[in-house]
C-alpha cells in the first residue's frame, strides 16, 4: 500500500517536471523565433513623395511637409508650441465610412509626437469619417513644443493593415495587424509667417 503511493508520487512528480521543461522549451522557442523575424523582417519600401500607396484600409499619397503659424480651421497654435502640417490625400476603399485614418501614418524621426488632428482641406474644418471611394485632400497637424529641433528632411511611414472576416477572439470583423508598409522622405518646407522652425 505504501509502495503504490510512493509511485503515483514520484509519478505525479515527474509528470509535472516534464510539463514545466516542455513549457520552458515552448516559451525559448516562442521567443528565439521573435527575435529572429525582428532581426531578419523585410525591408520597407521607400516611395516617392506624391506617389499613391495602397495600406489596405486606405490609400495614401503623401505630398508635402511644412511649418505652420495656425491650425487649417485658421486658429493660431497654442503658446509655447509649433504646428508641423503634412498634407496628404487619403481614400477610404472600404465599403464603410470610417474614421481609423489616425494610425495610417506615423512620424520616425520625431520622438515622442503626439496624435496628428486631420483637417479636411476643402472645409478647412476637422475630419471625422471618410466616405468610401471618395480620395480627400487632407493636412495632418501635430503640435510640437517650440523648441523642438525639427530635422530638414521628415521620414514618414505608411502602416498597411489586413482585413479579417472574423478575428480570433470575437469573431468580429475588422483591420488587424498594422504592418510599416513605406516610407517617405518629406522636405519640412520654410516655415510659414509667425512660424519659427
Amino acid at each position: 500500500m505504501k509502495q503504490s503511493i510512493i509511485k503515483k508520487t514520484n509519478k505525479a512528480l515527474q509528470t509535472r517536471i516534464v510539463a514545466g521543461i516542455g513549457g520552458l522549451l515552448a516559451g525559448a522557442l516562442s521567443l528565439g523565433l521573435s527575435v529572429y523575424e525582428t532581426r531578419t523582417g523585410a525591408e520597407v519600401t521607400r516611395v516617392a513623395a506624391g506617389a499613391s500607396v495602397d495600406s489596405g484600409q486606405w490609400k495614401v499619397t503623401l505630398n508635402s511637409a511644412s511649418l505652420a503659424a495656425q491650425t487649417p480651421d485658421g486658429l493660431r497654435v497654442s503658446n509655447g508650441k509649433k504646428a508641423l502640417t503634412v498634407d496628404l490625400t487619403l481614400e477610404n476603399l472600404t465599403a464603410e465610412s470610417s474614421n481609423l485614418y489616425r494610425d495610417a501614418i506615423k512620424l520616425d524621426n520625431i520622438p515622442n509626437a503626439p496624435m496628428p488632428q486631420f483637417y479636411l482641406v476643402r472645409d478647412r474644418e476637422q475630419l471625422w469619417d471618410l466616405q468610401p471611394m471618395m480620395p480627400e485632400a487632407v493636412e495632418a497637424v501635430w503640435e510640437l513644443p517650440a523648441t523642438q529641433a525639427l530635422p530638414k528632411v521628415l521620414k514618414v511611414t505608411v502602416i498597411g493593415t489586413t482585413y479579417k472576416p472574423k478575428d480570433n477572439l470575437y469573431a468580429a470583423p475588422g483591420w488587424f495587424n498594422p504592418t510599416n508598409i513605406a516610407r517617405v522622405d518629406l522636405p519640412v518646407a520654410a516655415a510659414a509667417e509667425g512660424a519659427t522652425p
